[in-house]
């Protein structure tokens, strides 16, 4: 059984209309709105169907506000006649409004009608294209001077709307009320494939697309294809070795943001995420995880050559590295290689003479971590 998002009633599954999934050009969220001053948006926590019933007399108060209207436009056309005004002739069909104090008004643009009200002549603009607003920093036009100044806050770096739970802070409002569904553990937009659930219909609709297998990104260098144009874009830094990303302390570079907040923590030295076991922090919930496992003794991660187990799939990997005997990284000094990266960039530190850790005490420098945490025995 499902919930009625207007009257709460239960109704059959099979006779509930999806809020979100109506077909007719008015959509169904917008009708709610208008009509029963109800705004409803998805993810709100709230249910997104409605019942045939309340279905049935929205239809019905949604019909009689438009003979209402058409009967008052019909009484000003009568009016303006007998005034002699003359006024141009138009259908009256179908239409629609934005809110209960906009009556609806009509013009025509290329011989054609549009029945969609606006509220000021500046909103025609969409219909010819044009795009008479321009940002003077990077000069990216847009039709509408409030799309303009929300564009605008990007520049400015500022971002005013403030979630009071996690503190992380936003441009625009509507990205604030977004986030704060995650906070509430609420998921109501479920898979029907793999009844996976998730906090915003965008995400699901993502993930419908690999249920679906639908590609619509190729990369043209080494023809790897993928579902979202963000992930294609991703990848090809791969190729690039574009990282517009910088750490502003240590100018360190990254080809994802996501990687460059990570990091940025490093430098806070604050490790909130505590091992309740012996105590070890860790700047991320991940890597309180898989340390967790170590506590339990459980290693998964067999090695099929010598049966070797692993408590971490990254350890096995790097393990496996050693029965191959390939060695994929190259000193360009003294060409000495090396099976792990790691391992070249300690390496490297040799030929530099960088030691980027320094004891606090006697404030001597070394080239590797281990060597300054064992240095600092001597101290206690």
């Amino acid at each position: 059984m499902m919930e009625c998002r207007l009257c709460l009633g239960p109704a059959p599954a099979e006779t509930s209309v999806s809020i979100f999934g109506d077909p007719h050009p008015e959509r169904l969220e917008q009708r709610i709105r208008t009509c029963c001053q109800i705004y409803v948006k998805r993810g709100d926590g709230f249910p997104d169907t409605v019942c045939l019933s309340c279905k049935t007399n929205l239809e019905s108060l949604i019909s009689f506000r438009k003979l209402c209207f058409r009967s008052n436009e019909t009484s000003q056309l009568r009016l303006d006649d007998c005034l002699n005004i003359k006024t141009e002739e138009v259908l009256l069909e179908d239409v629609t409004w934005d809110d209960e104090s906009s009556l609806p008004t009509i013009h025509q643009e290329n011989n054609e009608i549009c029945s969609k009200p606006f509220l000021s002549e500046s909103k025609l603009v969409v219909h010819t294209k044009e795009k008479p607003f321009k940002c003077e920093i990077c000069l990216k036009s847009f039709s509408r001077k409030s799309a303009l100044i929300s564009h605008e806050i990007l520049h400015t770096g500022i971002k005013p709307n403030k979630c009071v739970i996690c503190l992380k802070s936003f441009f625009h409002k509507h990205s604030l009320e977004s986030h704060k569904i995650s906070h509430t553990g609420v998921k109501a937009h479920k898979c029907e494939i793999c009844l996976k659930s998730f906090t915003r219909q965008s995400n699901l609709e993502k993930h419908k697309k690999w249920h679906a297998g639908i590609i619509s990104y190729t990369c043209d260098i080494c023809l790897k294809s993928f579902m979202q144009k963000n992930d294609l874009v991703l990848h090809l830094r791969s190729h690039t070795g574009e990282k517009p990303y910088k750490c502003e302390i240590c100018l360190k570079s990254f080809s994802k943001k996501s990687s460059l907040v990570t990091h940025a923590k490093q430098h806070t030295g604050i490790k909130p995420h505590k091992c309740e076991i012996c105590l070890k922090s860790f700047f991320h919930k991940s890597g309180l995880g898989s340390h967790e496992i170590s506590h339990t003794g459980v290693k998964p991660h067999k090695c099929d050559i010598c049966l070797k187990s692993f408590n971490q799939q990254y350890n096995l990997e790097r393990h496996k590295k050693l029965h191959t005997g390939i060695k994929s990284y190259k000193c360009d000094i003294c060409l000495k290689s090396f099976m792990r990266k790691n391992d070249l960039v300690l390496h490297l530190r040799s030929h530099t003479g960088e030691k980027p850790y320094k004891c606090e005490i006697c404030l001597k420098s070394f080239s590797r971590k281990s060597n300054l945490r064992r240095h600092k025995k001597l101290h206690t």
